[in-house]
């Protein structure tokens, strides 16, 4: 009996350990070297940063291989003025109608204002995507656009 409880300590005293390890940090140099953060290793947050990484490659090949000439945001939305429109760039509050065909990079076409109506908003004041308030302040009335818009501004 007195064997049975020491064997089963000494296992809750392994899961213990286990569990309690600590998470492995990361070092990251700011300001050339002057300043060091540490930050906690996060498997998740590694993951999602290789998605992106495959997505991005992947968008590339699609704009190579159609032998789009297309412009990056910051934020990694690609666009191309077919059509350049008239007038002001839009800004906060204006209020943007367009029509449009949604594909996805395959090809398949999954949503088109023929379908499904003109689509209406206003810059910035609207619960939309992210990309299309984006969109928007980069063009003027009438701009005909293509855009690539990545998963994390969809």
């Amino acid at each position: 009996m007195k064997a049975n409880c020491i064997d089963i300590l000494l296992i809750l005293l392994v899961v213990l350990s286990v569990a309690c390890k600590q998470k492995p940090v990361e070092q990251v140099s700011i300001n050339g070297g002057n300043a060091v953060v540490e930050e906690e290793f996060d498997p998740y947050i590694e993951g999602n940063r290789r998605i992106l990484a495959l997505e991005n490659e992947e968008i590339d090949l699609v704009v190579k291989r159609h032998h789009w000439n297309m412009m990056e945001t910051g934020t990694g939305l690609r666009y191309q003025i077919l059509e350049p429109g008239n007038g002001h760039l839009f800004v906060e509050g204006d209020s943007v109608a367009f029509n449009y065909t949604i594909s996805l990079l395959s090809g398949k076409e999954v949503y088109n204002s023929e379908t499904d109506g003109v689509k209406t908003f206003r810059v910035e004041k609207s619960e939309e995507i992210p990309a299309l308030h984006e969109l928007a302040k980069l063009v003027s009335p009438g701009t005909k656009v293509r855009a690539i818009v990545p998963s994390h501004l969809a």
